[in-house]
């Protein structure tokens, strides 16, 4: 006769696992949907940067498109733009740009500054009027004037002690009125001081332009290049500003005044 524990008619305890210590959920098949249960759950990978559509100013996205029309809409802009600058470059800038209007207000303001110059000129000349000035108006006569004016500037300022009478004869013949009498007055110790210290001058004109000619008279402006030796040595250059009056005598156009401007 056996003399085993009697069985127990109580419920059956589930054996403890290690590991386990969270209590079993039970879940009956009613509460299972059977669709979501025999379909996987498929997520979509999320589109990049690229392929991403463009969102647009109000805050909605731009189809692939939309997008390809827009950008050719872009394109097609700034090839026109192009083609209207290359056609201003072969036609040259405009004949009323900013930059054409200072250079023809700086040549206007040049030439304003030469006739005023000139009208200072007649200032020093009383009873001249613009209107009795020929020069350049009678080319033949203001020809004539340069010409021989370039010829006798110099002569006042050239001379070589070793021919002072030379010299000073060419300086007589090229002067008339007030000029020929300052070089009479002066001629005689100017001339002892030319040979004692061995000096004399050479001279060039480097430019020359007429101011006034009316009838007998006229005006010429020079610049001058003087250079002066002592004893064979150059001992100075200058480069004055000299004005001349002239006086048509005997046929020739002579100084009969020297002055600075």
């Amino acid at each position: 006769m056996a003399t085993g524990k009697p069985r127990s008619s109580g419920p059956k305890r589930t054996p403890k696992v290690a590991g386990r210590g969270a209590p079993r959920v039970t879940v009956s098949k009613s509460d299972v949907d059977p669709v979501s249960a025999a379909e996987p759950a498929i997520v979509e990978p999320e589109a990049s940067g690229a392929d991403k559509p463009a969102p647009t100013a109000s805050g909605s996205t731009l189809s692939g498109v939309e997008r390809k029309r827009r950008a050719a809409a872009a394109a097609q802009s700034a090839k026109a733009e192009q083609e209207v600058r290359d056609s201003e470059i072969e036609a040259g800038p405009a004949a009323h740009d900013t930059a054409s209007t200072y250079r023809l207000a700086g040549l206007l303001g040049a030439i304003a500054a030469v006739i005023g110059a000139i009208a200072a000129v007649f200032a020093f000349h009383p009873g001249a009027s613009v209107t009795d000035n020929v020069a350049f108006v009678d080319q033949s006569a203001t020809t004539r004037l340069i010409s021989e004016a370039t010829q006798a500037a110099c002569t006042p300022f050239a001379f070589d002690y070793r021919t002072i009478d030379k010299s000073y004869a060419k300086v007589r013949d090229a002067l008339t009125g007030e000029a020929a009498q300052q070089f009479r007055d002066y001629e005689a110790t100017n001339r002892k001081a030319a040979v004692d210290s061995k000096s004399g001058s050479d001279c060039q004109v480097e430019s020359i332009g007429v101011s006034y000619l009316n009838g007998d008279d006229a005006v010429v402006l020079t610049q001058l290049l003087v250079s002066t030796t002592q004893d064979g040595l150059i001992a100075s250059n200058a480069s004055p500003h000299v004005q001349l009056t002239m006086k048509l005598n005997d046929d020739r156009w002579r100084i009969a005044k020297v002055g600075d401007f």
